[in-house]
């Protein structure tokens, strides 16, 4: 499939790094451009009221106040008056007294300001106080007027500033951000695309190394960046190429066992059925034995296909375990009983178990657990032919422990005796007789029970198979 160069991870940082840069200087251009105008003059206007309250607090009050009002004035480009309440002047900033017909002349602008008017206003306002915005259409000028009640309430302070459309200023920021926008546009593009890069480089090795692991190549080696999620990435690869190294080794080691456990018996039903043909077909008694061995090789046969389908049923998760409250007591004695019949008393089974112990399990599959265990200790049984089987209760559970006294088995394949087909040392050698998937069912039956379940053996000591059972009422029919 042909790959999608417009939807890599480069180019995806890289347009959104991009989007990212474009949003801040949109917001930038709206701030320093669209809305200067509007946040210049309203920042004006709280200026001015702070202004006034800096002068009312100084007018009259300190001896060189006039001078001070001028400071004021001049450093923020505002006309300030104060006049009585018959409308007389009482001072103006930089000396500016010019009165016409009861109208202030703010001589800058030439604008007059209706002296009555902002006493009528002052005098009805509830706060003392009055704000007007005023525009001369002819300048295209506004002007912010702010007249307070000032000296108590004796006297009305009035201040005057042009919050005129500051264009140049607006013209000068416009050519500066458009050098800054394409500067920095050209420089995010090349930061998102090194970093890009950089990120994408070990995904892209992740990627190629991930193929090869798909063709079956197991040795990879999956290498993080220094990035959290990437070292988490590469390390959960890296465990999954292990694991699928084992299996594939366990896969290959199950054909191998199985062909093995399969040759033989077909070798021996075809050269048995060939010794009859050629050989005993008179022979009433050579006959009888040699049929003998051909249905003893058929019962391997099919005790292996058995147990290869119970563990590929139970592994696979299709096993519905059919939980009935069962008298343990008397499905351990029957077993027992039944191993017994089978072998012929070649055995010495020992029972040490309580009576009338109840416990919630699937009847059929714990029956296949004391199966499987006390025939691969009748295996494994050392020279007295000893086998004990101990069952005790502690701390509500059930505890049932098939005990054996051969050759043991080495620490180091303890950990993995439950695994299918595993081979151990010579001196816990699979006899030729069983499936070699009997532990491994025992551990996926319980595991499916959620019981504990495990191993004790010391070489020449013999084996201490045992697993646990939740302890029950008998339940009332």
């Amino acid at each position: 499939m042909k790959n999608n160069t417009t939807n890599t991870l480069t180019i995806k940082i890289w347009k959104y790094f991009v989007c990212f840069a474009i949003s801040i200087f949109i917001i930038l251009w709206l701030m320093q451009v669209i809305f200067l105008q509007s946040y210049y003059s309203t920042m004006k206007k709280i200026e001015i009221e702070n202004i006034g309250n800096e002068i009312e607090s100084i007018y009259k009050i300190d001896d060189n106040y006039e001078t001070n009002i001028d400071k004021i004035a001049l450093k923020n480009f505002s006309n300030v008056y104060i006049i009585d309440l018959d409308g007389n002047l009482n001072y103006s900033s930089f000396g500016n007294n010019m009165f016409s017909n009861s109208k202030l002349q703010i001589m800058s602008r030439n604008i007059n300001i209706d002296i009555e008017e902002v006493i009528k206003k002052v005098k009805e306002s509830g706060n003392k106080k009055v704000k007007e915005t005023l525009k001369v259409d002819r300048l295209k000028s506004e002007f912010f007027v702010y007249a307070k009640l000032i000296n108590n309430d004796s006297e009305i302070m009035i201040i005057a500033t042009s919050i005129d459309p500051i264009d140049a200023t607006i013209s000068v920021l416009k050519n500066q951000l458009m050098y800054i926008t394409i500067i920095a546009l050209v420089i995010s593009s090349i930061i998102s695309i090194f970093i890009s890069k950089r990120i994408s480089k070990p995904i892209k090795n992740i990627k190629y190394n991930a193929e090869k692991l798909a063709l079956g190549n197991y040795d990879v080696t999956f290498k993080g960046a220094g990035y959290e999620e990437i070292d988490e990435l590469a390390n959960t690869l890296n465990y999954m190429a292990g694991e699928l190294k084992k299996t594939d080794k366990v896969r290959k080691e199950l054909i191998a066992n199985v062909s093995h456990d399969l040759r033989t018996p077909l070798t021996m039903i075809k050269a048995y059925s060939e010794m009859i043909r050629d050989l005993s077909g008179d022979n009433k008694e050579k006959r009888k034995e040699h049929l003998q061995v051909i249905m003893d090789e058929t019962d391997r046969l099919i005790n292996l296909v058995n147990d290869m389908m119970n563990l590929s049923k139970i592994e696979s998760g299709k096993l519905e375990l059919n939980i009935q409250n069962i008298n343990y007591t008397d499905l351990v004695k029957s077993m027992i009983k039944r191993i017994k019949n089978l072998n012929n008393d070649k055995f010495n089974i020992e029972l040490d178990i309580p009576d009338n112990l109840f416990s919630n399990i699937d009847k059929i599959q714990i029956e296949q657990v004391l199966y499987n265990l006390i025939t691969n200790a009748i295996k494994h049984a050392g020279d007295d032919k000893d086998i004990k089987i101990k069952v005790s209760v502690t701390d509500k559970k059930i505890k049932t422990e098939v005990i054996d006294n051969g050759v043991g088995i080495s620490k180091e394949d303890i950990p993995h005796i439950f695994d299918r087909y595993y081979k151990s040392d010579k001196l816990y050698k699979r006899e030729t007789e069983g499936s070699g998937l009997g532990l491994s069912i025992v551990k996926n039956i319980l595991i499916a029970h959620n019981v504990d379940f495990g191993v004790k053996s010391k070489i020449g000591e013999g084996s201490n198979f045992w697993f646990e059972l939740n302890i029950q009422k008998q339940s009332k029919v």
